[in-house]
């Protein structure tokens, strides 16, 4: 049962963004994500748990629960802890058909939740601007329910973004409250849909450059959608109407 100072130390430091981005690492907690993990060998620095059984069978550290109280972000650590290699793509990298572009999404349950929502509906990668939360942020990544593993996503600034899909010829749909009705839209082959925050909505810099301007239409009283719940919806329409 060991885990150094020098260990401890560090994984306590990832859960701030600078030392994140210094150390070109991030951390993944809890059994199901770490197992996920586990399969991406070459992203993986080191293991700890504090479930022997997990231990022998993966052949990882063994931790006393009072180390694992030290390392984890949550109040609860559930005994199963992942230090992760940063991987960056490139905007030039990205292939596929659709995409979304989470545009100054700042909340990292959103943001989580949204990369879990484009994998299972098969979109191919989600981008993030500069005004965006981390994508690394320990919330960010459990809520994201080891999706952040598998689904190409790339941080990049509005312009860039921008640039990209223009030089694509893909289109860029914004999800806007004043947008047509997103169930009567035929979504062409390839699109890029853009999602803003709850409070501010998608930005005039991305409205502007957007060939359509897309609404999910209340039924009810409320006065906004959640960006994530907003985003699944968006995504599912096109989708289906493709």
């Amino acid at each position: 049962m060991s885990i150094s100072k020098n260990e401890i130390k560090l994984i306590r430091s990832l859960q701030q963004k600078k030392f994140r981005i210094q150390e070109n690492l991030f951390v993944i907690e809890g059994r199901k994500a770490v197992e996920e993990a586990l399969g991406f060998a070459k992203k993986v620095l080191k293991v700890f748990t504090t479930d022997e059984a997990f231990a022998s069978k993966f052949q990882v550290p063994l931790i006393h629960s009072r180390d694992m109280e030290q390392i984890s972000s949550l109040t609860q650590p559930p005994g199963y802890l992942a230090v992760m290699k940063q991987e960056f793509l490139e905007l030039n990298s990205l292939v596929g058909k659709t995409f979304c572009i989470a545009n100054a999404i700042s909340d990292p349950g959103n943001l989580g939740t949204l990369i879990r929502t484009c994998e299972w509906f098969g979109v191919d990668a989600l981008l993030l601007d500069e005004n965006s939360v981390d994508v690394f942020n320990s919330k960010v990544v459990q809520a994201s329910m080891g999706s952040i593993l598998r689904l190409p996503v790339v941080s990049s600034t509005s312009k860039e973004i921008i640039d990209f899909f223009r030089l694509k010829e893909i289109p860029l749909l914004a999800a806007d409250l004043n947008g047509t009705p997103i169930q009567t839209f035929k979504a062409p082959e390839h699109w890029a849909l853009v999602v803003g925050s709850e409070s501010h909505g998608v930005s005039e810099e991305f409205l502007e450059s957007s060939a359509t301007r897309l609404t999910i239409p209340s039924l009810g009283n409320a006065e906004s959608l959640n960006a994530s719940i907003a985003g699944g919806i968006a995504i599912y329409q096109l989708k289906v109407k493709a």
